[in-house]
Order: structure tokens, then sequence, then C-alpha cells
């Protein structure tokens, strides 16, 4: 991340004019993370421009990782011309800090959020967030850039092929027996990362990263959950205990035995 440098650590810009908000998000976003106050009043001139005060925002947003701002109806209009600015320079998620129910969500993202989260904040959450506002802007740099070259070499990646699997990076298919079997792009990119490594032993912190992008523990079995998808899917046809489970390890995508097919 950013910020401080620490694997998994933030640094985050938080808006807010409410002491009780600000002790909230410094006690569920402890160091190394750091977080960095700045006032919600005075966002705007008399202009209905960006102050003063909103560019200073605007230059600590520049070298956070994630911008929060204390949700007000009333403010509204100011919070928008804010968003605006740093939408403009900034790469980082702009996430509104909201008290009411999920009705209010469509006026946060309104006003410029990427998201609306309530208190207490989750740290795992706003981590998880800034890599997915970052794998976004990546791909449309990399959209912007990319050339009939690169698509051509994307486009040559062989399949995958493990006993009964085929799996089509070109075509974003997979098959069992050639049978179509029709994945999540999640269970798509799963499957791909575990039959480029047949028998090979993966842990779940390595699928995290390779299929999550995500380098830190969320704090749930979102690596588990997902096994099970894709488990049961091969199970439909046949196919079980092709996904071995190593207790305290991680998985390893394996032949079944006879018996098994």
């Amino acid at each position: 991340m950013t910020g401080s440098g620490s694997e998994g650590a933030l640094t985050i810009c938080l808006v807010t004019n409410d002491n009780d908000t600000a002790a909230s998000v410094k006690a569920s976003c402890p160091p190394p993370t750091v977080v960095h106050l700045f006032s919600r009043d005075g966002l705007v001139n008399e202009q209905h421009t960006i102050s003063d005060h909103g560019m200073r925002i605007v230059e600590s947003a520049a070298t956070s990782d994630a911008v929060l701002i204390d949700w007000s109806f009333e403010q509204s209009p100011a919070i928008n011309t804010l968003c605006f600015q740093i939408r403009k320079q900034v790469v980082a998620p702009v996430l509104m800090v909201s008290r009411d129910g999920p009705e209010t969500l469509t006026a946060c993202l309104a006003a410029g959020a990427d998201d609306a989260i309530n208190l207490p904040v989750y740290l795992p959450y706003v981590q998880a967030k800034v890599l997915s506002y970052r794998r976004l802007v990546k791909a449309a740099r990399d959209a912007q850039r990319s050339t009939g070259s690169s698509l051509a070499e994307e486009l040559a990646k062989p399949d995958l092929v493990f006993g009964a699997l085929r799996l089509s990076p070109q075509t974003h298919r997979f098959y069992i027996d050639g049978e179509e079997v029709e994945l999540t792009p999640r269970e798509f990119t799963l499957l791909e990362y575990l039959i480029s490594r047949p028998d090979t032993l993966c842990s779940r912190s390595e699928i995290l990263d390779a299929v999550w992008a995500i380098n830190f523990d969320t704090g749930t079995n979102m690596v588990d959950v997902y096994m099970h998808y894709v488990r049961r899917k091969l199970e439909a046809r046949g196919l079980k205990d092709m996904i071995e489970t190593v207790r305290g390890l991680g998985y390893r995508l394996v032949l079944p035995e006879p018996h098994s097919a």
C-alpha cells in the first residue's frame, strides 16, 4: 500500500467534523495505518468552487490510499465539488461514512463516492476496496495502451488441459469431457490458476494473491467458499476429489482415483 510502506497498511484521508467519528475510524484503523484528519467545513468558497482548504484535502488524498468522507446530505453540494476535484487528480477510492440505511447509498454515489461504509469501519474491507479500485484503474490504463500485438499475444494463449478438464483463456470457456460448464469470472480465474499448477500445493494466501490480488488476511473464508463452488460443479459431473484439501496448508488439483471418475 502507498502510505506507510508496511504490507497491508494504509494511509487514509478522513474528512469529518465529528470527534466521535474520527475516534472510531482511528480505533478501527490502528498503526501502521495512518489517518490524516480534515474538517468537512469550508470545502468550497463563496463562488461554490473548491476552496484552499478543499485543495489541501485533495493534496492529502493524492498521497493516500483511500479517502473517507463523513456523509452529510446538507453539505452534499460541497462534498460533490470535493469529489470532483479528487477524481480529476487522485487515484484512490472515495468512501462515504454513513450512519443511515442502504437508501442513503444512492445519494452518496450521486455525490461522487465509490461506495459507502458504516461505523465501525472494517479495515480489511477498505483494503479490499483500495485493491479493487486499483485493478479498475489499471485495466482502464492497459486498455488505452493496448496494441494489436498485445491483443494477439493474449489470444494466442493455449488451452489448459488436465485430465477431463479443458479451459480456454482465449474464449473464456471451460469444458469437462468436451461438455461446456458455465463458470463465474472468479471461478474461471480460480480454476485457471489451479490447472496451470497441477499437483502443486497452493496456499490460501497464494490463491488470494493470484485470484483476487489480495495480499493480506481478509478475515473471511473466501477461498474456501469459492473452492466449494468449484468442487460442486466438478462433482456434479462425476469428478469427485479432484481438488484436494491439505489441512492447514491449502489446496492441490489432482487427477481423481479411477473409482472416483
